[in-house]
């Protein structure tokens, strides 16, 4: 199994672990209830390090990037980020993936915790373009914070006035500059931190501390794979695959439909046009906790409407949530219907929610 750059400092703030993936990560700091009240109430801070990161380099780097992938990165400057999803030639999902501009490279982030699969993938593009590919996985720090007061508490390091929209807030700790990327893949305020792994310890330790004025408190995977469902943000390998478009996993605001022609670009925009989207990802509330692992299907009456793709269970709220891809007909509005899922054999009844980060749009 491998090791987080920042293992050894886990351990320190007396983390438990457990292996995903073929990584050992922190499961839970404290308790997943106080982890959970924290990210909901006042602030946490989570070790996302283990998601593939990938340097482009080259002149020809950030056009190649821009002619393979949804998002418009012409204007992509210096400490500041974009979404953007990689697709096959029939607008299926290979990755959703973070790209940074540092320096004269790009750092991608990829939802996966192996960049292999997105390295092998772009490689396929590059025929004589000015563009070099590298791991930088075991290079940076992904940190992500998460809560009601992460504004607060980075106005206060940064000692700047932050708006909502501000997408890139610079931090300097020591002789140390460091950008706090907005993120808006949750149900409250987010921001992520990418850190070079020699600073970043320092930084790492440096935010452990400052985030207790705010009562925050480090968050294992276990409370984050919670709110990740609640918040409808869909993860690698269950509502990112090959399986789905960018459309059906409600990830538009990293798509251009104004840019012009990129990989999967024409069935992206036929889907949009004439409006053949089938299906879309929902947060589907259950009635009772479950003791299985999706996939598990969704009926309403006796058809059937769609496939639960992740579950959690929220022992705050006592909440079973999970999060499924379902027929577009139910997918406009938050129905108060009764439908099942089939459960090894049970059918759980359910309602469906659209996703919280789809209504602040």
């Amino acid at each position: 199994m491998k090791k987080l750059q920042l293992h050894d400092l886990h351990k320190k703030f007396e983390a438990q672990f457990m292996d995903v993936r073929g990584w050992t990560i922190p499961a839970v700091y404290t308790s997943v209830e106080n982890e959970l009240k924290a990210a909901k109430n006042h602030v946490a801070l989570l070790d996302r390090s283990y998601l593939g990161k990938i340097i482009a380099k080259g002149s020809d780097a950030l056009d190649l990037l821009n002619r393979i992938s949804t998002n418009d990165m012409n204007e992509l400057i210096l400490g500041t980020t974009c979404d953007t999803v990689f697709c096959t030639p029939k607008g299926r999902i290979i990755d959703y993936a973070k790209v940074l501009r540092y320096d004269e490279n790009l750092l991608l982030i990829s939802s996966y915790i192996d960049n292999n699969h997105l390295i092998e993938w772009i490689n396929r593009f590059i025929i004589l373009e000015d563009t070099e590919l590298n791991d930088g996985s075991s290079s940076f720090l992904w940190l992500t914070l998460i809560g009601p007061e992460a504004r607060n508490f980075i106005q206060k390091l940064s000692g700047q006035e932050i708006v909502p929209q501000d997408e890139t807030i610079w931090i300097k700790h020591g002789g140390i500059e460091f950008p706090a990327l907005l993120n808006l893949n949750f149900m409250v305020p987010a921001y992520n931190f990418c850190l070079p792994v020699t600073e970043g310890k320092e930084i790492f330790n440096w935010l452990a501390q400052q985030i207790k004025q705010f009562d925050g408190v480090l968050m294992g995977d276990n409370a984050f794979q919670i709110m990740r469902v609640e918040s409808g943000m869909p993860d690698w390998g269950t509502e990112l695959t090959e399986e789905f478009n960018p459309h059906e996993a409600r990830l538009l605001k990293a798509v251009s439909f104004t840019k012009g022609c990129y990989t999967g670009q024409e069935v992206i925009a036929r889907l949009d046009t004439y409006d053949k989207v089938q299906k879309y990802l929902m947060v589907v509330q259950l009635s009772e906790h479950i003791f299985a692992e999706p996939p598990f299907d969704i009926f309403y009456d006796t058809e059937k409407i769609g496939k639960l793709t992740s579950y959690a269970f929220d022992p705050v709220s006592k909440k079973s949530i999970g999060l499924g891809y379902v027929k577009k007909n139910l997918t406009v509005a938050d129905f108060n219907i009764n439908l099942d899922v089939v459960v090894n054999g049970k059918n759980v009844s359910a309602n469906l929610k659209i996703p919280y980060n789809m209504k602040t749009m």
